[in-house]
Order: C-alpha cells, then structure tokens, then sequence
C-alpha cells in the first residue's frame, strides 16, 4: 500500500514538471510565429497595410500598355521610392485618355484623377496620341514635388488637324495624395502657346503668377 502511495505521487509530480515546462516552452515563442486559422500573423499585418500607412489598391495594370520612357522610378515626400506610370489606353478604345498610377513594392497604390469625365477625351481634346514630358517639381512652394505632365492630342480639326498638339496637365501634392489642380491647368494651357509648351516655359510661367 505504501509503495502504490508513493509511486502515485511520483506520477503527479512527473506531470507537474512535465507541464511546467511545456508552459514555459510556448511563452519563449515569438508573437510573430503564432498563427490564426493557418495564417501568420506577421505577413497578415504586413498586406495589410502599406509603407505610406494606406492600404494597397486593388488595381491591376496591362504591362503592354505602360508607356516606359514615360514612367518612372522617383521619390515623392511621404510615398518614399515609388514609380511613376504613364498607362496609355485600350487598343480600339474611343476617346479614351492617358492615366497616371504610382506603384511602389509592384502594386498600384495611388491613381491620379481624370480630367474627362470618366477619362474620356472627345468633350476636351481630340484623340491621345503620346506623353512629351513627365516633370516632379513643386510648383506652389509647399516644398512637396508636383507632377507635370505635357500630353500631345490629335483634334482633327483645320489644316493642321493631324499633327499632334500639346497639353499641360498639373497635380499638386498633398499629404494624401496628388490633387488636379484644373483651374492652373487651364490657366497654363490657355496662356503658354502650342509652339512653347515646354517644362521650362511652364515653369516661368507659373513663378511669375
């Protein structure tokens, strides 16, 4: 009877210590090593949000129709190292516009907005034909780099109609992204003509409004 007690008791406490330590073996995990469901919660949070603090757009780009001599690696304030994308439109599409996308670890995180209702060009400036010239520059002295861009439209109108005639097209920065700044955009366009459409001729412009 006295041997079964103590071979009971050894029993309990092998148990205990067996216990013991299996309870500090998982508080020496690291958090990032736990899981949920399958899913590591480090690489969760990490798809979770972006560098800039804002959640990955779920936008997906057409390789064939970024324009590369127009696109381009840059640093922009908060975004850091992103690209610049000059997107061109659809094979066949009617009136479709020129888009413009950052993209930064190889997914589209910022979309700049349209001048054309829906991106269209026919109400504003005859049919796309290529980007002249992307400039990152800070055009109102926030010390944030704005983007210029000259595009070039064919009208079709006058003798002339034909050759490609440009356009100026100005986003200014803000802390949560690029604005379109339409009205010195149209200010630029209706003051610069066609000939001097240049970045520098922009620039003077618009130090000395």
């Amino acid at each position: 009877m006295k041997r079964k007690v103590i071979l009971l008791a050894a029993a309990i406490l092998t148990l205990s210590l067996a216990a013991g330590c299996q309870k500090q073996k998982d508080e020496s995990l690291p958090r990032e090593s736990e899981t949920t469901s399958g899913i590591d919660i480090k690489n969760e949070e990490a798809v979770s949000s972006s560098d800039n603090g804002s959640p990955g757009l779920d936008v997906k780009l057409d390789e064939n129709r970024i324009i590369p001599e127009q696109s381009f690696l840059t640093e922009l304030g908060d975004w850091g190292d992103v690209r610049f994308v000059s997107y061109g439109p659809a094979a066949g599409s009617d009136f479709e516009d020129v888009s413009f996308y950052l993209m930064k670890n190889g997914k589209v995180v910022f979309v700049f907005p349209y001048y054309g209702e829906n991106n269209k060009t026919d109400q504003y400036a005859g049919l796309f034909d290529s980007v002249e010239a992307v400039a990152f520059h800070d055009v109102n002295g926030d010390n944030l780099k704005d983007v210029i861009v000259i595009i070039n439209y064919i009208t079709g109108a006058g003798p002339q109609g034909m050759e490609p005639r440009p356009k100026a097209r100005i986003f200014l920065a803000d802390k949560k992204g690029f604005i379109l700044a339409r009205d010195l955009t149209d200010d630029v366009n209706d003051h610069i003509e066609e000939k001097d459409m240049s970045m520098g001729h922009i620039y003077d412009y618009l130090k000395n409004k």
